[in-house]
């Protein structure tokens, strides 16, 4: 009797985990199946998910869809991809419905689709490339760093840019040719005619000079070629301004862009080792930006270097004529 209980006791605990078993490999195979299914549905598949802090760049218009804290808003890409956004350095609210091209680092997923920490904001139809709250106007040559001043921003108003503090505007600046305020004079004499007539001046952090044209009104100058009009401010406000401003000439890419022109400006024989104060940035549409420079290799013979930025692209070089004398 005790033999024959145990055998059935033996018989009942290997069915137990028969059933056991087989429950487990249903349960697997039902949850592989969900995932498959839900993956073919998915806008990104899971083969094509990208790694957490990739790079990604979407196109398309943004729409607010919160679930805070997780993403604040969303975006549906010209493949019809879903991708899910935030920013801790750009107000996305304020490009809602606008066409963009974002850039962002891959933060986390939300079930299978990715959620993108925004800190890139390409305007195709202002030609304007906004980072962490610097707003580079690329027609206009106009760099504005707000990276301290959440409250401001700037956006393109018809010809002029737009700055605004809480989105009431402060400012409009507006980018001239010297030569077509009066004809065949350039900005030197401009700079002259404020100074003979004692006009108030100051000198910006940036080493820019700034003279007050009139009430509300304030004149600074790019070389001898472009001047730049603050419109409608007060006194106060343009000495603020004034150092969030940058001009985006040649000396303000070679500060920034030395090491590319350094590693592409050269031939076989020599490279480019110093340059001059001559040359010249020429703005090609809608992005390039074409920089001449005059300059010597390190056998001090003189050189001449053209190279262009494509600044939609992180700079990237798109072409470069070298020669030396």
């Amino acid at each position: 009797m005790v033999i024959r209980k145990l055998k059935q006791k033996k018989i009942l605990n290997t069915k137990v985990i028969l059933w056991f078993l087989i429950l487990c490999l249903w349960v697997y195979f039902l949850i592989r199946l969900v995932i498959g299914i839900f993956s073919r549905f998915s806008h990104i598949p899971q083969t094509e998910m990208p790694t957490l802090w990739a790079s990604l760049t979407f196109s398309g218009r943004i729409s607010v869809d919160n679930n805070f804290p997780n993403y604040t808003h969303s975006l549906i890409d010209i493949h019809g991809n879903k991708i899910w956004l935030k920013s801790s350095t750009i107000n996305l609210n304020s490009y809602k419905d606008t066409k963009i091209e974002i850039v962002g680092n891959v933060k986390k997923y939300f079930k299978t689709t990715p959620i993108l920490e925004v800190n890139t904001i390409k305007l195709p139809d202002q030609n304007v490339i906004i980072t962490s709250n610097k707003y580079f106007f690329v027609k206009d040559l106009v760099y504005l760093d707000f990276s301290a001043q959440p409250q401001l921003s700037a956006i393109k108003s018809w010809n002029d840019i737009q700055v605004l503090f809480n989105d009431a505007p402060v400012v409009n600046i507006e980018r001239f040719v010297c030569s077509k305020i009066l004809k065949s004079r350039n900005c030197t004499y401009l700079i002259t005619d404020y100074v003979n007539n004692n006009k108030d001046s100051f000198e910006s952090y940036r080493w820019y000079t700034f003279y007050k044209h009139g009430t509300g009104f304030w004149t600074t100058f790019d070389d001898n070629m472009f001047g730049f009009m603050f419109k409608n401010i007060s006194d106060d406000m343009v000495l603020d301004i004034s150092n969030m401003f940058r001009i985006v000439n040649k000396d303000f890419i070679i500060k920034n862009k030395l090491d590319l022109i350094q590693s592409n400006c050269k031939n076989d024989t020599t490279q480019l080792r110093s340059i001059d104060s001559e040359g010249s940035l020429v703005y090609e549409d809608p992005y390039m930006l074409n920089l001449l420079l005059n300059g010597t290799d390190k056998k001090n013979n003189p050189v001449t270097c053209r190279i262009t930025f494509d600044a939609r692209n992180n700079w990237n070089v798109k072409d470069v004529e070298f020669s030396n004398k």
